[in-house]
């Protein structure tokens, strides 16, 4: 087979057969599974469920693991939760004014169907 550039990395490799786009190495290995998982979640409801129910018993299995992990990397947990509310932000204001970020409630609903001469 001819050499290809790795999807990934851009490094020159011989792929074993035609549908290898990625080199040997672990980090292209894991960007390759992780894109495939990445595709996989939005295109198989079972696979997204299954994952879901895999997660959710590993978290029933380790109680306290992310109380224990943020308390041993703080500065991890001290820029998680500043740029969390960078996003937070960011999200409330999309798409908004910058003097409206609640929605009100008591805004009369206008009807979108009109009726019409046939």
């Amino acid at each position: 087979m001819e050499p290809v550039p790795c999807f990934h990395c851009a490094t020159v490799f011989t792929p074993r057969n035609k549908k290898q786009y990625c080199c040997s190495r672990p980090e292209c290995q894991k960007a390759r599974k992780a894109n495939w998982q990445r595709i996989k979640m939005k295109t198989d409801p079972d696979y997204k469920v299954s994952q879901k129910l895999s997660q959710q018993k590993w978290t029933t299995n380790h109680p306290g693991y992310w109380k224990s992990y943020r308390e041993q990397y703080q500065e991890k947990t001290d820029r998680n939760r500043m740029l969390q509310t960078v996003r937070n932000r960011r999200r409330s204001t999309r798409n908004k004014p910058a003097d409206v970020l609640i929605a009100k409630m008591d805004v009369t609903k206008v009807s979108i169907y009109t009726i019409s001469d046939t």
